[in-house]
């Protein structure tokens, strides 16, 4: 080998390795809810409304990792091609059959392929018996987790070959719900191999403190491996019966070097974070960042320095919970990691999330990282003062500390009434595809990039800010300048109903007492 080779080769092949990174568009596409959907084909997500599934929960899409190109979706019960048709091979179940759980359904790819997916699925068991009524729930199963009996998960899993049914994609016959372990709780991730190649799927038990990893190598999926590490799930006596610990996701940072559980319960359970070495599937290292109540959803932040964690816990001296913890894993000592975690919204003089508003019996149910390097968040119901559930949790900056993050309230205009659009989870993705993604928003962020839409109206409009700037006041004046109405905005929607037809001026005051002007007209 020449000088020149021996100089070139080593950047070659560090420049190779970053390639991937560069290139995964998996998460591309969102399905979600009923019939709900993302496209982030250009950085920012912008409604689809072509999708087929109906979900309150469990979700998981698949994009061309080179392309971001749609390959399929599913509920964890059917699958749906890119043209939005169920696949031959997925008729087990009805078209509206729901996945019941937040993590009820994980797409990874088979080691070695170009075409192949395996499709994890966790079934419902109740008193040691597939439940076959919940495997299909329109509501939420952890309204049906009080009671005398057992409950636990299955894991069954599909194999998905895109060159079948003329390359749309098809589950292959004989790969189709096979069963693979039970007695699980409803925690479903993997997480990449050192190598580059394999994959870790992790798993929990229902009731006791056993993490199973299995790898996935090119053989095939090879059989779960016991740690017994962390907090015990228990059976739990409350004052109206008995709670199971189940529920509550189960997040791998984008590096996949740790781990973090949200165990959900009405009372309250430790929160527990682990170290994870992605070349022998060893967790170890347990830390119990406290005792939190109702945790559900958790995710890391794209650069892997904060932690979110949804929570219920009240703030002392207070009748307010913190809906969402934040903890800043760059400090130097677990004393001051621990002490970082505090709540991102209350109090929080740079959000549109008012102490008021926002009733202590919400809290949002799942985190996710997105492909523009934010973290969304699934609302519940319609209890907030707007109504509707077309209002999702926001964190523009999540890399930031403390209030900096850039948390609000925004709204998104799916198009279908409130009645039918509840949903409770985002698609559950391999964290790896998120590793240090820049965020779409720059460091720069005024309120001059405020966009309102749609305009003309015939009710409201949104005020929508992709970098982050959170509106608190709006006051209307009409063509000649006479204030009309004024309104403090607990979301991104500006009410116009009461309005008579013509053009207003909206004078939009952000938090910090920023202002800009945006002519609507009313319809």
């Amino acid at each position: 080998m020449n000088h020149f080779l021996r100089r070139i080769l080593p950047v070659f092949l560090f420049l190779s390795l970053l390639v991937p990174c560069l290139a995964q568009k998996e998460a591309t596409h969102w399905y979600f809810g009923r019939k709900q959907g993302f496209d982030f084909s250009n950085g920012t997500p912008i409604i689809d409304r072509n999708s087929d599934m109906l979900t309150v929960r469990g979700c998981v899409t698949m994009s061309d990792k080179n392309t971001g190109e749609l390959l399929f979706y599913s509920n964890g019960r059917n699958v749906w091609n890119r043209f939005h048709q169920r696949m031959p091979n997925s008729h087990f179940f009805s078209p509206e059959c729901s996945g019941p759980v937040p993590q009820s359904a994980l797409i990874v790819p088979v080691p070695e392929s170009e075409s192949l997916y395996y499709l994890f699925s966790l079934y419902p068991v109740t008193n040691n018996i597939p439940d076959t009524s919940a495997n299909c729930m329109s509501g939420d199963l952890s309204e049906g987790l009080i009671g005398n009996g057992t409950y636990s998960f299955q894991l069954r899993y599909s194999i998905i070959d895109m060159q079948l049914d003329d390359g749309k994609g098809d589950i292959v016959d004989d790969q189709n719900n096979l069963f693979l372990t039970d007695n699980l709780s409803a925690k479903l991730t993997a997480v990449p191999h050192i190598n580059g190649t394999d994959y870790w799927l992790i798993l929990h038990e229902a009731v006791g403190d056993s993490f199973y990893t299995c790898l996935i190598d090119p053989s095939g999926i090879q059989p779960p491996s016991q740690q017994r590490i962390g907090s015990e799930y228990q059976v739990r006596p409350s004052s109206i019966g008995s709670y199971h610990e189940v529920l509550g996701e189960v997040k791998a940072s984008p590096d996949g070097k740790k781990l973090a559980c949200a165990v959900y319960n009405i009372l309250d359970h430790p929160f527990d974070v682990f170290d994870f070495d992605a070349a022998t599937g060893t967790i170890s290292n347990y830390q119990n960042y406290g005792n939190i109540s109702q945790q559900m959803g958790v995710t890391f932040s794209p650069d892997n320095s904060k932690l979110y964690v949804t929570s219920f816990n009240k703030i002392d001296k207070t009748n307010l919970v913190e809906l969402i913890r934040q903890y800043d894993l760059s400090l130097p000592s677990l004393s001051q990691v621990l002490s970082s975690g505090k709540s991102i919204i209350r109090f929080n003089p740079c959000t549109n999330i008012s102490e008021k508003a926002w009733p202590v019996n919400v809290v949002f149910n799942t985190l996710h990282i997105a492909p523009d390097g934010k973290i969304y968040g699934a609302g519940e119901g319609s209890n907030n003062e707007n109504g509707g559930n077309n209002d999702m949790l926001v964190i523009a900056h999540p890399n930031r500390a403390g209030f900096d993050c850039g948390v609000s309230l925004q709204r998104f205009a799916f198009g279908i009434p409130d009645s039918v659009v509840n949903f409770r989870s985002f698609p559950n993705f391999i964290q790896s595809y998120f590793n240090n993604i820049p965020s779409s928003s720059g460091e720069e962020c005024t309120l001059q990039q405020l966009i309102v839409y749609p305009n003309p109206t015939q009710d409201m409009v949104i005020l929508r800010s992709d970098c982050g700037i959170v509106p608190r006041y709006v006051d209307i004046l009409d063509r000649l300048g006479r204030l009309v109405d004024s309104q403090t905005l607990y979301s991104t929607a500006v009410n116009l109903t009461s309005l008579a037809k013509g053009m207003y001026v909206l004078r939009i005051t952000d938090a910090h007492k920023g202002q800009v002007y945006r002519k609507v007209i009313k319809l």
